[in-house]
């Protein structure tokens, strides 16, 4: 697996495998889907970095700040590629993804414009959110007198297609990359929306998708089934022992946002026609002191999945003597690093101990390889739960109506 470990418990993995044998028609069906989704084989291209490439370098000629307007998979994919450098970015790069005006207007009116640029993401081109940000940025400019400088400050990645978003990019003459017209947004990851900014935060993009496309090679060349197993896992103890809530633990900050990523992605793609598995994304050690005794000790709905990495000698050492002359010697002189493995592993062998059922994925490092294999891995999870429990995984139905009320209180209707 180049990386990541799969290993459960108190999981019945005779049956998983069995009902796979069983299934085995619609194994193979999903198997050719996952195949020839274009949010995975895109991992496989390499032209397209080029381009993506030759737009971030002509920004960073003259800007040394960088903001982000998108919303959902506009922003969540490419938020959790550059959380990987911990804030250590080569260049200042800032993610909106809400419209709480009073935030908004404090952080942008303390950016020097001359020195930031903008990237604007919205597949459709409709996106509520994403053209009130740009348009107020636009009224800045044109308060300022510096529109002719939009052009030059500015990149928008939209489909190739009449839409609001794509005649302001050509009205201001703003550099744009069309967004891949096959791929919705909780999937484009691995598309230029995740790796325009990623590229731009100093990271290695092309490592990102040869990551995935480690496991796209395996997944066509059928050596493996993690994704099957997983998808079988969940589904199975959600319809036998009625285990409704998902729960994804990570420990490294690296991958915060990778949860939060991870939150629309199985959400937005299972929850249709009154079915689906609620996800919950919790934070090691953090939430061991506020979710942790509801998880052990509550309604047992729950199937867990903890990421851990080995984080032993990594970070700030301990002072020895002021731990054991305060009764913590067990402490005394360890690193930050080793009390985070201690702790990853006594909340995993605790879930285990109670019974509960555990999966425990362990990533040797935490790098754009990884992360690429992570996410392409979940990816693939989500689509294949989606068909064993019977639900489109690109679509988001329900969620058309509210967009339609917005436009009619706004209009006055």
């Amino acid at each position: 697996m180049n990386g990541l470990r799969f290993s459960y418990h108190n999981v019945d993995l005779d049956i998983i495998k069995k009902n796979l044998d069983d299934n085995k028609k619609k194994i193979d069906e999903i198997n050719k889907i996952l195949s020839n989704e274009s949010s995975l084989i895109i991992s496989n291209k390499t032209t397209d970095l080029n381009d993506i490439k030759d737009v971030a370098n002509k920004l960073l000629e003259t800007k040394d700040t960088f903001v982000v307007f998108g919303i959902g998979g506009s922003n969540l994919g490419a938020r959790a590629l550059t959380n990987l450098l911990y804030g250590k970015y080569e260049k200042k790069i800032f993610f909106f993804d809400n419209i709480d005006p009073i935030q908004f207007s404090n952080s942008i009116l303390e950016l020097n414009l001359d020195k930031t640029g903008f990237i604007i993401i919205s597949k459709s081109g409709f996106t509520n959110e994403t053209l009130s940000q740009f348009s107020s940025i636009i009224e800045i400019f044109e308060l300022k007198n510096k529109t002719n400088e939009l052009s030059k400050s500015c990149v928008i990645i939209t489909e190739n297609k009449d839409s609001p978003l794509k005649r302001i990019a050509n009205k201001f003459a703003c550099q744009t990359l069309d967004y891949e017209k096959n791929i919705c947004g909780r999937y484009s990851v691995f598309s230029n929306v995740g790796l325009l900014p990623a590229y731009i935060s100093g990271l290695n993009i092309s490592k990102i998708r040869e990551g995935a496309l480690s496991l796209v090679v395996q997944l066509k060349n059928n050596s493996f089934k993690e994704h099957l197993i997983g998808a079988s896992v969940i589904t199975y103890l959600h319809s036998v022992r009625l285990v409704n809530l998902n729960v994804t633990i990570t420990y490294s900050d690296a991958l915060y946002y990778f949860g939060k990523w991870y939150l629309q992605l199985w959400a937005e793609s299972i929850g249709k026609e009154g079915k689906g598995i609620t996800p919950i994304h919790s934070i090691g050690a953090t939430d061991q002191h506020s979710q942790l005794q509801l998880y052990l000790d509550g309604p047992k709905d729950k199937f867990f999945s903890l990421i851990t990495t080995d984080h032993r000698g990594q970070g700030l050492k301990m002072n020895k003597t002021i731990l054991k002359e305060n009764n913590f010697s067990f402490l005394a002189g360890k690193t930050m690093g080793d009390l985070m493995y201690a702790e990853q592993q006594a909340t995993l062998k605790t879930l285990i101990k109670k019974g509960l059922p555990v999966r425990e994925i362990y990533c040797n490092k935490i790098d754009e390889f990884r992360l690429g294999q992570l996410m392409a891995y979940f990816m693939m999870e989500t689509i294949a739960s989606c068909h064993l429990i019977g639900v489109n995984p690109f679509n988001q139905p329900a969620v058309e109506q509210g967009k339609i009320i917005i436009k009619d209180f706004l209009s006055g209707v």
